[in-house]
This record gives structure tokens, C-alpha cells and sequence, in this order.
């Protein structure tokens, strides 16, 4: 058996190792960069506004980092958790960064006192004087800090020179912006407002993009008309003319549910399943809480014979609504009856029936 002492020692040894493993990983992705942006002379924008960040993705945790600005104020990425951080990697005599710069003390100085950080980090070797130079010239009030060694960049995997990222209150990476386009400062104001609580993101997109959200208006409006048509002839039983319609619906605006829905139905009654279920997957991930689409998914499994889908379904619809469907619980019975459970058969229809009587 191995000393406390000897335990220790190995623990020890491991945990170098991994250090060892990460500051490998950290410098050959500042290899990399480095390599990338004495490209940047010599490569299109375009091409390098899409591969802003290399492994870094909305949604990932912010990596930890430590920076001294140049005001000799020692800032810890993990401390400022539960604000709001902006974090610009820029460059000196670079106008995409001189009018980045510019917007997010716009920013800056509209939210500061809402829990909103900016943080600006050189990565060309400026000389803290030059910073110092630069924040003066071009007023600005929030930290600078350079990053020579091309630490923090290597972390955040940065490949376009000016990038800009915001890192919510939890900590996780929400937007980036390579260079720098007309729309900077309404793009990462909207994006502080949206986190702030202000706005929805469907408003900001909305007001970035006013006629992109009118065509998908006169999209809408025009599949709403085919919908309204199907779902009368589904009323009047003409099914084959209402899928023709539904299916016009779709075409205009397939990010409407009901269409789907509508044509699900049609095909559970012509007992066309698999067309069936294809419908009700898109119906559930276009509105994953619909009632309606959860139980149609619980029949057309049954319909295939898979019982144990079926009822896992049903259960969660029946679970997870304070008014379930009676149909569900009359759904769950029918299964326990074939499978000869004739209690639990009993008991779901009983509630079927007391749903159906408001009892």
C-alpha cells in the first residue's frame, strides 16, 4: 500500500501534467493566431468575418483568465461573474478597431451603472503609453489592458482583429462580431438590452432587420390564408383538397405549426404513419408544449406498435398539463388493455371518463 506521502507526490505529478497538457494547448492556439493575423493583410474580410472564433461557440463557458490593465488594476474574468462583460480584442492605426472602440463607450457609458463591463485587450504589442495615448485621444472610460504574449486571445481562440464578444451574467459566451459594420453599436446595445431584460430577442431582430421582418410578416399572412382554407375544407371533409392547401402553408411559412399539425392529421386517418410522424417531429420542435401535438405523437406510435413510446409520451403529456386531455388518459388505457393490464386499463379510462364529466 502506497504512503500518504507517496499518494501525495503522484497526485501532484498528475495534476502538473495537466497544467503541462493545457499551457501545450494554450500556446499552440497562440502559434496559430499569431499566424492568422499576419495574414489578415493579405485575406479578404469576408472570409475572416466568418471564422471569428476557432472552438468557441454561444452557449460555452467564457475560459477564466487574469489581466493587468494599464491603470495597474488587476481584473479576474471569474470575479465579474454576474455582470454583464464586453470584451473587445483590438489593434493600434486600424479603423475597424478605432470605430469599435468608439461604439462600446457609447455602451459603456449608456448601461455602466446596469451591471455592464467593458474590457479592451491589445494584441499587436502596444506599449502601455500608446494605449494610454489612444484611450485619451478617443475618450475613453472603461479598462484597456494589452495582451502581448496573446494569453487571453489564445483562450478565447480569436482570429479576426477586431472581435468583440459579450459574456452574460452566467458566465457563458452570447454573441460575437468580427471587424466592425453599421450596425455595431445597435447590435451590441440590443444585445445588452435583451440580457438587461428590455427587449425580447425577437424585437431586437426586429428592429435590426425591419424588412426582413416584413416579408416574413407577409410570409405569415399568406400561409395564414392557406391555413384558414385547409382547415375548412378538413371541416367540410374534403381532405384531399385540404393537403393541398396545408401543404401551400408550409411552403409560405414553414416555421408555422398548426399546418403541420393539420397535415399529421390527415395522415394518421389515411393511415399513412411514417408521413404522420415526420409532421408531428416538426410540429414538437416548432412548439415543443403543444398538447395536441404531443398526443397525436402518442397515437401514431401506438398505431406502429410502440407501446412504450406511446405511453412515455402520453404519461408526461397527462404529468406536465394541470388540464390534460381526456383523450390522452383514454389513449394510455386502450395500450394497458391489449397488453391485458386490465387495473391500470381500468383506472386511466376512469379518469378519462371523470375528465370528460368535469368531476
Amino acid at each position: 500500500m502506497q504512503s500518504r506521502s507517496a499518494l501525495r507526490l503522484k497526485n501532484q505529478d498528475s495534476t502538473a501534467s495537466v497544467d503541462r497538457v493545457k499551457q501545450k494547448m494554450i500556446s499552440v492556439k497562440k502559434l496559430l493566431i499569431i499566424l492568422i493575423i499576419s495574414l489578415l493583410t493579405f485575406t479578404p474580410w469576408s472570409l475572416w468575418a466568418a471564422m471569428a472564433l476557432m472552438g468557441f461557440e454561444p452557449g460555452d463557458p467564457a475560459p477564466d483568465f487574469q489581466i493587468r490593465t494599464i491603470d495597474n488594476q488587476e481584473i479576474t474574468l471569474s470575479d465579474l461573474k454576474g455582470k454583464i462583460i464586453i470584451l473587445a480584442f483590438w489593434k493600434r492605426d486600424q479603423d475597424y478597431s478605432e470605430k469599435t472602440l468608439a461604439d462600446l463607450e457609447r455602451v459603456y457609458q449608456e448601461y455602466r451603472d446596469r451591471g455592464v463591463t467593458v474590457l479592451a485587450l491589445n494584441g499587436d504589442k502596444a506599449s502601455e503609453p500608446e494605449i494610454r495615448s489612444i484611450g485619451t485621444t478617443q475618450t475613453l472610460n472603461y479598462p484597456l489592458a494589452s495582451d502581448p504574449e496573446l494569453d487571453v486571445y489564445g483562450r478565447f481562440g480569436v482570429m479576426v482583429l477586431p472581435t468583440t464578444l459579450v459574456i452574460g451574467p452566467e458566465g457563458k459566451l452570447v454573441y460575437h462580431r468580427s471587424v466592425h459594420t453599421k450596425d455595431f453599436y445597435q447590435q451590441f446595445r440590443g444585445q445588452v438590452r435583451v440580457l438587461l431584460g428590455e427587449i425580447t430577442r425577437a424585437q431586437l431582430e426586429a428592429e435590426l432587420n425591419p424588412q426582413k421582418m416584413q416579408e416574413k410578416s407577409a410570409a405569415r399572412k399568406k400561409a395564414t390564408r392557406y391555413l384558414n382554407l385547409g382547415r375548412m375544407l378538413m371541416e367540410l371533409n374534403y381532405q384531399d383538397k385540404a393537403r393541398v392547401e396545408l401543404e401551400k402553408a408550409v411552403e409560405a411559412e414553414p416555421s408555422l405549426a398548426e399546418p403541420h399539425l393539420l397535415l399529421a392529421k390527415i395522415h394518421l386517418e389515411d393511415k399513412e404513419v411514417s408521413k404522420a410522424r415526420a409532421e408531428l417531429e416538426q410540429v414538437l420542435k416548432l412548439n415543443p408544449g403543444s398538447k395536441e401535438g404531443k398526443l397525436l405523437q402518442g397515437l401514431t406510435y401506438a398505431r406502429q406498435g410502440e407501446d412504450r413510446l406511446a405511453i412515455s409520451v402520453l404519461q408526461e403529456l397527462v404529468e406536465n398539463n394541470p388540464e390534460p386531455p381526456p383523450e390522452a388518459y383514454y389513449q394510455i388505457g386502450k395500450i394497458y388493455q391489449k397488453q391485458n393490464k386490465t387495473p391500470e386499463a381500468l383506472e386511466a379510462y376512469q379518469v378519462a371518463l371523470d375528465l370528460l364529466l368535469g368531476e
